[in-house]
Parts: structure tokens; sequence; C-alpha cells
């Protein structure tokens, strides 16, 4: 099984996979929040593959189908609906091939909070 790789829905930057950017200054972009159509709501560290690990459960967002949830950076979460946000755009990326000069180019707000 190959990477499931998304952007985030509000700032259009990749989602990391944890497995990239553990104990690096990206790691914030490996933590997610998704948001399901049908309200719920889904916090947690995004492993690259589909999944989803929170409080020690793995839920693979990849067999739900992407009309069915959004995924946001948790860092640039704000209470957002499922409504409010697009559809996530897949990253050529694959939330793993990247180096650290274009994290840096990237996320360079990243400090301030800032979406883009």
């Amino acid at each position: 099984m190959g990477f499931f790789s998304w952007k985030c829905a509000k700032s259009d930057k990749p989602v990391m996979s944890s497995y990239a950017v553990s104990n690096t200054p990206w790691d914030f972009a490996s933590k997610v929040v998704v948001v399901f159509k049908d309200g719920d709501r889904l916090s947690g560290t995004y492993n690259g593959y589909g999944s989803v690990l929170s409080n020690a459960s793995e839920y693979d967002i990849a067999n739900v189908g992407e009309d069915n949830w959004r995924m946001v950076i948790k860092q640039y979460y704000a209470g957002e609906t499922f409504d409010q946000l697009p559809q996530n755009k897949h990253d050529q990326g694959q939330g793993f091939f990247y180096g650290d000069a274009d994290l840096e180019i990237i996320f360079r707000n990243q400090n301030k909070g800032e979406c883009k």
C-alpha cells in the first residue's frame, strides 16, 4: 500500500506523514482535525497511509470516501464545519517527499499561526 496524500482543506499546505516529520520543526503539519459530513470531528496524527491515529486508536479515512470528510492541519483549524471547508486536494509530494528547504518555504509563516 502506498501513501494517501492530501493538502490541508484550509491552508492548501501539505498534510505531512508523521513518519516524515517526527522530531522535526514540521511535526505540527502531521497533527490534524478531520471534520466529517455528519458533524463528527477527529483529532490526531496523520500517518500518511490514510489513517489518523487518535487516543491509541487508528481511524482509516481513506476508506470513508473523500466526499465525507475534510482534513485540516490542527494549527490552522478554527472550528470550521464540514460545509465551510473545501474538499481536500491531493498533494503531489505525498506528504513525505519534501526537503527541509521546501518545507521552510511552504510553512514559513507557521510560527505566526498564519495559513498562507
